[in-house]
């Protein structure tokens, strides 16, 4: 495995690190989408385990920042978010392109990567392949006994002191409640159905990976297919679901379990 830095796109203005497998010439790619206002490494730095795990697959990854983000600078700030981080996304797919040939070019990232992926996905066609960790979710039949049972199994170990939920306030008497940095809103369902029904038309795999942080919006498994009734997902969209995992995976153990799950679908895959 070998890791080198690389600046690409418009006046060289976005960074990022190139991982490569140790031997032989890689003909699969994949590009690490920035979660949020994290930088290339990730929350605990998931995207540089992952993307090493991936070289032992055979497979070179581009994880890198976004502009205005770590040591990407952004280039036109004028433009709408979206369309820059299109524009950024074009950049990276078209910078492993340049260097590999490439028979299969997959798109992954956490939350906000996850979405920004599927768009990326949609709008290039060179992608064979996308990840989504904790991307949108929709309510659907089996949502609601399930959140309901959740919900009363934890206020009895509350009850019975076995459990005390994390406070979310952790100002003191006297402070200023602290505002948001970032507000974000999930994909609409209107968009995420048709950005997957294009890809399904072009027989792009599709995987989905859940956990607790979007319990409020999923909770089983069946829920992704009941969400979207009208789409014939086929053999091309597929789904691990984590209930005991953290959004952010601040347990090492829980890293490695969703980076084994990833690296397990991208090294059997084909197109």
């Amino acid at each position: 495995m070998n890791e080198s830095c690389a600046q690409f796109g418009p006046e060289r203005r976005l960074a990022g690190i190139v991982t490569t497998p140790g031997a032989g010439r890689p003909r699969r790619g994949c590009v690490l989408v920035s979660a949020g206002l994290l930088a290339k490494a990730g929350p605990y730095r998931l995207y540089a385990e992952l993307a090493r795990r991936l070289a032992e697959e055979g497979i070179v990854t581009l994880r890198f920042d976004l502009g205005g983000i770590g040591d990407s600078v952004a280039l036109d700030t004028s433009l709408p978010l979206a369309e820059r981080t299109e524009l950024d996304l074009q950049a990276a797919l078209a910078h492993l392109r340049e260097r590999y040939e490439l028979d299969e070019l997959t798109l992954g990232g956490l939350c906000s990567g996850a979405e920004d992926s599927l768009r990326g996905a949609a709008a290039n066609p060179a992608v064979t392949g996308v990840f989504m960790i904790d991307p949108f979710a929709y309510r659907a039949p089996g949502w609601l006994w399930r959140h309901a049972l959740y919900r009363a199994g934890r206020r009895t170990l509350r009850a019975l002191g076995l459990y005390e939920p994390l406070k979310s306030d952790t100002t003191r008497p006297g402070d200023e409640p602290h505002a948001k940095v970032v507000s974000y809103h999930y994909m609409e369902r209107d968009e995420s159905a048709r950005i997957l029904g294009e890809l399904l038309a072009r027989d792009v795999r599709v995987h989905f990976l859940y956990t607790a942080g979007v319990r409020e919006a999923f909770n089983h498994p069946s829920q992704l297919r009941a969400a979207f009734p009208e789409l014939d997902f086929r053999d091309r969209v597929t789904l691990d679901y984590f209930p005991h995992f953290d959004h952010t995976q601040l347990f090492a153990a829980d890293r490695r379990a969703l980076i084994e799950t990833i690296a397990g679908r991208l090294g059997t895959a084909t197109s």
